[in-house]
């Protein structure tokens, strides 16, 4: 139980200073709103898609696990939602800033639950039934991809 503890505290951690990696990259990358390959997303859209489906999906499902036995997700189209709602006068500074505090809000958010908590279930039709832990983890892989996408683009990855 103890590696267990331990382990989910390296979690929490992990989630709580990805906002500082991401920052990090970003200030090694000249032009942010340049696309990062033909015909892809720049800078500016894959942060704000990070926060969006932080704000959209995965922080509601967490909050829904601790809410509700044994929720069921809906599918959420991360481009969908992008062409819709993307607004690339936004301030960059502003996406980051948000989403730095949904990290941060989530990660102490994260540090009350009871280990009984990381046990709980969400449901979403297409990956199935996972653990509260599996969503935490899936939350911070979501970011992290992202992280490592942007790393890509720069010569001199952090």
């Amino acid at each position: 139980m103890e590696e267990l503890t331990e382990y989910r505290q390296k979690l929490i951690g992990k989630f709580a200073q990805a906002p500082v990696l991401l920052e990090q990259v970003i200030k090694k990358i000249k032009d942010p709103n340049q696309p990062l390959e033909e015909g892809g997303w720049n800078v500016h859209q894959i942060i704000t898609h990070m926060r969006d489906v932080n704000k959209q999906v995965y922080l509601p499902r967490l909050q829904r696990i601790m809410n509700e036995e044994d929720p069921l997700f809906e599918n959420f189209d991360g481009d969908a939602w992008m062409i819709k709602h993307y607004d690339p006068k936004e301030h960059l500074e502003s996406v980051l800033l948000e989403l730095y505090e949904q990290c941060r809000s989530t990660a102490d958010w994260l540090t009350q639950l009871s280990p009984p908590s990381w046990n709980r279930n969400g449901i979403h039709p297409a990956i199935g039934n996972h653990t509260m832990q599996w969503w935490v983890e899936r939350t911070l892989a979501h970011v992290s991809e992202h992280v490592t996408q942007l790393e890509g683009s720069v010569s001199d990855p952090v």
